[in-house]
């Protein structure tokens, strides 16, 4: 439909609203987030009041929402505001959704304390589900006022619009960062600019017709192109001297009106900047507890009449921020502490709220405020609200009395901010926490999280030596909680690549043996497999077999035995715990460590042959790790789609990824991913047909002296040595190398590193002793991957075939050619078919599976589709909205040739089996 140009008093602003009318041309079929952003004044909030116009003429149902800072502590507080005209469809959720959402808004008793992003998820899924009869547009206004935990589920909601018959349009200050989405087609950066010349003259004119002369030009000058101070700047002394920035120009333009009002209207106005919400009765209550008498009629039309505040049937607001700013600076310290002290008062039946005006007050250490506080922090976390948790327990921190309690205090509130993925606040919260003294059990919680949320960076051998020394101290002392997570920390920084020193770590070693702890406790199992990894690595593999993994187990514990199984090489167990852990995770909607447990299952089920996996994992794992802000993890979760990619011989991709993995491991100096580079570029250039590369490539990872060099790692590596040697006859020279990391290798069962170690043994092996070393390789192939058992078959088939066997090996090549087909290994395929050819037989290659042609989540999609998870269920575990899952299948179907829901299971059952039956 045609539509009219925006009202006369709005001026400009047509490319921005013609970027905005482009997103709407997209609905249905696709949503967007719109973000404008720029200074106050420049007006955002009017172009928003023009999108809600044109959008109801388009027949968008409009949602809006405003931030106010005054709201900052109410939890939801935004977020009801948007949803509350859709609440009646609340009863169309599941029940879970239904019932986390309810008790977010205080609208039913809270659930075992919700994850943000289960909050964020039932969010929009009500969105969602209201906007499948007529498109929604929501108006976000001052995102930058919105409390935390609604800003927290903004912002899943926006990340997750793509599938929506939504357009969420929201406006703040601050222009995107460098951790925000590039910008695409469902994630727009509007930055509005000031008006030209002609525009800001026509606008103060229209305004201000009898401004003429010096003053009009002198209000042009300062204005400087911005909206609200063309509108406002007229009515105070605009020539007053002096270079000023707009912002506070306009601060003290409004100051002016503040000065002309009488006490009970500034105290009108006090009141109501510094109030939590914006209800009128809350307001004038406490306007009279500060007066001893209730407010008059005439000196609430006065505070009205200065401009600067509203007040409706329901709601009490300033005009825009800079009016509640000009009001607070212009306010002396013992009346803004009379407004608190009243509004606590009248919220007495709420203590949350109540408590927070208390403490707002107190400018000394206060134990009763400060316990307070955390109670309110409990109540929040109990509700889902983990950001205002956050920003209680830390003023909480700042008002105890008790060192070692404000110590605590400040560490529960880094463990949330670990939990929201708020790496810099959690960084900055444990420097302030080591400059405390801390209990015991605190002491061991500290480095716990370190250990948790150091992202890969070593942190250098100094911090190792004095963790060391620490731990040494702390164990002399009985505290063997503090040295073991001391020496879990120091072991692990050693792993990511802090030291080399074999004497320092034997040292490491030695205390942990002096470690007493209980016997389900996961950090010996850590310690002997970050410290020992095949030394004691039949004793880590045995620890592996006792944990359970059955539902109700821990799933962060199971997540740190996951690490010990990969680390140590035991990749089986790696497959079955990050399995168990995952499931646990997103159960608690922890996103932040479910990132960390998903990069594990991609390398684990990497090294498996399990490429679907390790690909759905990994792509998973990326889109975690970016929004919790883990970006060396991020970078592995790179590494893993990057490998996947090299072995299938998509040599591009898989170089663009290792560009920004490189990157990563260049500012971290993790060893551990520069290892993992090589393995990708060796296995990049084995996938291109080019052995000789590969061989220098994996060499690099081999050799003690390499920057690159990495142990444990260097051994999941040998059979891809061994098999890029073979192929260019460096038989010798790479069977020094395979012994010499077999020497380290020692007696481990760890199932990774007998395979790899096999393998390569079979196929470096002379004519005369390779039928012993192919029959040593073949006893691990039971339980093991299929992309090894190929390999081994490939290469004994090849043997054999050279021997003039032609019937025993062209059988293993068939075997071997059949499984690189499925597994989509073109360079592998490629290999077997002249194999075959060499025996005689010409065999048509067979074409990859139709699975091949799924992107990394639509394949997790159709695979849970297909083990008859409806689309909520799906959206639940993959954290989208059934919607989302439901156009994923939509683009799945014609792919796979399938026409229903029903035939994706004997579909799946195809793709399973390419993998050697998962």
């Amino acid at each position: 439909m045609a539509l009219a140009d925006p009202p006369a008093r709005f001026l400009g602003r047509q490319h921005e609203l013609a970027v905005v009318r482009r997103v709407w041309d997209a609905l249905p079929q696709a949503g967007a987030v719109i973000r404008l952003t720029g200074q106050p004044g420049i007006g955002k909030t009017a172009l928003l009041r023009v999108c809600a116009e044109e959008g109801a003429e388009r027949g968008l149902r409009v949602l809006r929402a405003t931030g106010s800072r005054a709201e900052q502590e109410l939890p939801f507080a935004m977020l009801h505001q948007l949803l509350r005209p859709l609440l009646a469809g609340v009863e169309q959720l599941p029940r879970p959704q239904r019932a986390v959402l309810l008790g977010a808004f205080g609208l039913a008793e809270p659930v075992d304390a919700p994850s943000p992003t289960r909050i964020g998820l039932a969010a929009l899924e009500l969105l969602s589900d209201s906007a499948v009869q007529r498109p929604l547009l929501a108006l976000v206004d001052d995102l930058q006022w919105a409390d935390p935990a609604s800003a927290e589920a903004i912002a899943f909601i926006s990340r997750r619009l793509a599938a929506e018959p939504l357009v969420l349009l929201v406006t703040t200050r601050e222009p995107p960062g460098p951790e925000s989405p590039p910008p695409s087609r469902h994630q727009v950066y509007l930055p509005l600019a000031p008006l030209n010349a002609a525009e800001a003259h026509q606008l103060l004119t229209s305004h201000a017709p009898t401004l003429t002369g010096y003053a009009r030009d002198r209000v042009l000058e300062l204005a400087e192109g911005n909206p609200l101070a063309l509108l406002e700047l007229p009515a105070a002394d605009a020539a007053e001297p002096g270079p000023l920035p707009l912002a506070e120009r306009l601060r003290q333009a409004f100051a002016g009106r503040l000065d002309e009002c009488g006490p009970a209207a500034r105290t009108l106005l006090l009141v109501a900047a510094v109030q939590d919400g914006d209800a009128p009765a809350e307001c004038e209550a406490a306007v009279a507890t500060v007066l001893g008498r209730p407010l008059r009629p005439e000196e609430r039309e006065e505070a009205l009449s200065a401009g600067l505040l509203e007040i409706d049937g329901e709601r009490v607001r300033f005009r825009h921020p800079l009016m509640r700013s000009a009001v607070l600076r212009g306010s002396s310290p013992e009346p803004t502490a009379d407004a608190h002290r009243a509004l606590a008062r009248v919220l007495a039946a709420d203590p949350d709220r109540a408590t927070w005006h208390r403490a707002a007050v107190v400018r000394e250490p206060d134990a009763e405020v400060a316990d307070d506080l955390e109670s309110s922090a409990d109540r929040a976390l109990a509700r889902g609200a983990v950001a205002l948790a956050q920003t209680f327990l830390e003023r909480s921190s700042k008002l105890t009395p008790d060192e070692r309690t404000s110590g605590h205090r400040l560490l529960r509130a880094a463990e949330v901010a670990f939990e929201l993925g708020r790496p810099d606040t959690v960084r900055d919260l444990i420097e302030q926490v080591r400059t405390r003294p801390l209990h015991a059990q605190d002491s061991g919680k500290l480095v716990a999280l370190e250990t948790a949320f150091d992202d890969g960076v070593p942190g250098g051998e100094g911090l190792v030596r004095r963790m060391y020394v620490s731990a040494t101290g702390a164990l002399r002392a009985g505290d063997s909680d503090l040295a073991a997570n001391l020496l879990v920390r120091a072991s692990r920084a050693c792993y990511w690549g802090a030291s080399r020193d074999l004497r320092l770590i034997d040292r490491l070693r030695s205390v942990a043996d002096e470690l007493k702890l209980p016997p389900l406790d996961p950090r010996p199992v850590l310690l002997d497999s970050f410290l020992s990894p095949f030394a004691r690595g039949t004793a880590v593999v045995d620890r592996l077999k006792e944990w359970p993994t059955a539902e109700g187990t821990d799933p962060a514990l199971t997540g740190l035995f996951a690490v010990a199984s990969f680390v140590s090489g035991s990749f089986e167990h790696t497959v079955s715990l990050t399995e168990a852990s995952a499931a646990g995770l997103r159960a608690q909607g922890r996103i932040a460590p479910l990132a960390q447990v998903l990069v594990l299952r991609a390398f684990g089920t990497l090294y498996m042959g399990q490429w679907d996996h390790s690909a759905t994992a990994a792509d998973e794992a990326l889109r975690f790790a970016e929004e919790t802000g883990q970006t060396t993890w991020a970078a592995c979760a790179r590494l893993g789609i990057a490998n996947v990619a090299a072995v299938r011989g998509r040599q591009r991709q898989a170089m663009r990824l290792l560009t920004e993995v490189r990157e990563a491991a260049v500012v971290s100096g993790n060893t551990s991913i520069a290892n993992g580079i090589q393995l990708t570029r060796g296995l990049a250039a084995l996938g291109q047909e080019e052995p000789g590369l590969a061989y220098e490539e994996f060499g690099r990872m081999l050799d003690p002296v390499s920057p690159a060099y990495q142990s444990p790692q260097c051994a999941w590596a040998l059979d891809y040595f061994a098999e890029a040697a073979h192929a260019v006859g460096r038989r010798g020279p790479a069977l020094i190398r395979v012994r010499q990391v077999e020497g380290l290798i020692g007696s481990t069962t760890a199932g990774g590193v007998r395979r790899s170690l096999a393998l390569a043994h079979a196929l470096l092996a002379d004519e005369k002793d390779a039928p012993r070393y192919f029959a040593e390789a073949r006893r691990y192939c039971v339980g093991g991957s299929p992309w090894y058992r190929a390999r081994l078959d490939l290469g004994e088939g090849a043997w054999l075939r050279r021997r003039q066997r032609i019937a025993e090996g062209r059988r293993l090549l068939h075997s071997a050619r059949q499984t690189f087909d499925m597994l989509d290994t073109p360079a592998w395929a490629a290999r077997a078919q002249r194999e075959l050819a060499a025996t005689g037989e010409t065999v048509e290659r067979r074409r990859p599976g139709r699975w091949a042609a799924l992107s990394p989540q639509e394949l997790e999609i159709a695979r849970l589709a297909g083990q008859g998870l409806s689309n909520r269920e799906i959206g639940e575990r993959l954290y989208l909205s059934h919607r989302t899952v439901g156009s994923h299948l939509y683009r799945v179907f014609p792919k796979l040739g399938i026409q229903a829901r029903s035939q994706l299971a004997a579909t799946l059952t195809e793709a399973e089996g390419q993998e050697g039956g998962r």
